[in-house]
């Protein structure tokens, strides 16, 4: 999956997904008509975004919801069944898995994903999570580690998880966390690649994907902000001769007009902002009003409530392909995108948006 650069330091192909579809979507917004996970819109989706041409789909992982009045991610699919369904009955789009290290056995994911790239050889990729929900961690009974001893843990975890991947004859295993005998692991992966994601915003979390991992997903504050990130990333990547691709995500509110994508992104962001919700997760993720200035504190909850804090690009057609281009002239390789409702706004954005798109050179045609 290697890419070209074009003369604006972009790749020539911005790879696009959709990002939570397992679950309520990203947003934590109380509007009826947002995204509600069943089976068949899941299938329907999967299908619909293949046809469309998209590249990959990611889940969350999640036990337990936010509260308040929507419970945002209090209905969600495990990922790993829902990831190998859907390899099933796609041929050609990326599925993703997202696993938290503490709450799986490296055995045990390491069985689930090559499982998975039996059924879609190739085509599968691993979000590795090091565990942040102290919530989800008091529901299993395991105690929360200290920030960087969990990505220590999960360095050993992935270690366990790639000999199985790769060694025909059974074997031990003396680690700080993990003591193994007689280990052994098949099927093996047949694709000949597992793609690995992880996403950290801190020096450890940006440290264990650069160092480990394909892909860094981090969050997308500002577009300098990202320029900035993907050039540290590859910088401290090419150190180790490695390559690490940057993705990010973005709430795509997409409009005929520019005034009404501007009035439907103020309803699902402040009107209708779940706030009991919002301040729960704020606190499991660390954030409170203390850490930045009223005003971007006041910014920030809006871009919560309207899809977990990502980019908002907002506005017509136009509007909306113009600035997935600033996106993509950071540097970024992919670009996951949320919708309120992706089923019912994907065909408006693949009629409108990605033949534009491809017009602007940011991506190929399908």
């Amino acid at each position: 999956m290697e890419q070209d650069t074009n003369g604006s330091g972009g790749v020539d192909h911005l790879e696009l997904g959709f990002f939570g579809a397992n679950g309520p979507g990203t947003s934590l917004s109380k509007v009826p008509e947002r995204w509600y996970p069943t089976w068949e819109n899941n299938r329907d989706l999967a299908l619909a975004a293949e046809a469309a041409g998209l590249d990959f789909h990611i889940p969350f992982a999640r036990w337990k919801g936010f509260g308040g009045e929507s419970d945002p991610a209090g209905v969600t699919f495990d990922p790993i069944v829902w990831a190998a369904s859907l390899l099933a009955i796609t041929k050609k789009i990326t599925l993703f898995t997202t696993v938290h290290a503490p709450f799986t056995h490296p055995i045990v994911a390491a069985k689930h994903v090559s499982t998975m790239d039996q059924i879609g050889p190739g085509r599968v990729g691993i979000n590795i999570v090091s565990g942040w929900n102290g919530d989800e961690a008091d529901m299993f009974g395991i105690a929360q580690r200290e920030h960087d001893e969990r990505y220590e843990y999960t360095k050993e975890w992935l270690d366990v998880m790639l000999k199985l991947w790769t060694r025909d004859r059974p074997f031990h295993h003396e680690g700080r966390f993990f003591n193994l005998r007689g280990a052994i692991g098949a099927p093996k992966p047949r694709g000949g690649k597992v793609t690995l994601m992880s996403a950290g915003a801190s020096s450890a979390g940006r440290s264990f994907a650069v160092d480990h991992c394909d892909l860094l997903f981090s969050i997308l504050v500002s577009l300098e902000a990202c320029r900035d990130e993907v050039a540290r990333v590859k910088e401290i990547a090419s150190r180790g001769s490695r390559r690490v691709d940057v993705y990010t995500a973005a709430c795509i509110v997409c409009r005929p007009t520019r005034k009404e994508a501007e009035a439907y992104y103020e309803r699902i962001s402040r009107e209708m902002a779940d706030e009991p919700a919002i301040d729960n997760a704020l606190r499991l993720l660390g954030l409170d009003c203390q850490s930045f200035s009223p005003e971007f504190y006041a910014s920030f909850r809006g871009r919560f409530a309207a899809s977990i804090g990502h980019y908002p690009i907002v506005g017509t057609p136009s509007d909306v392909a113009e600035e997935i281009r600033r996106v993509r002239d950071t540097g970024v390789r992919g670009l996951a995108l949320c919708f309120m409702d992706p089923a019912g706004e994907l065909p408006y954005f693949r009629d409108e948006v990605l033949p534009r798109l491809v017009d602007m050179g940011v991506r190929r045609p399908s």
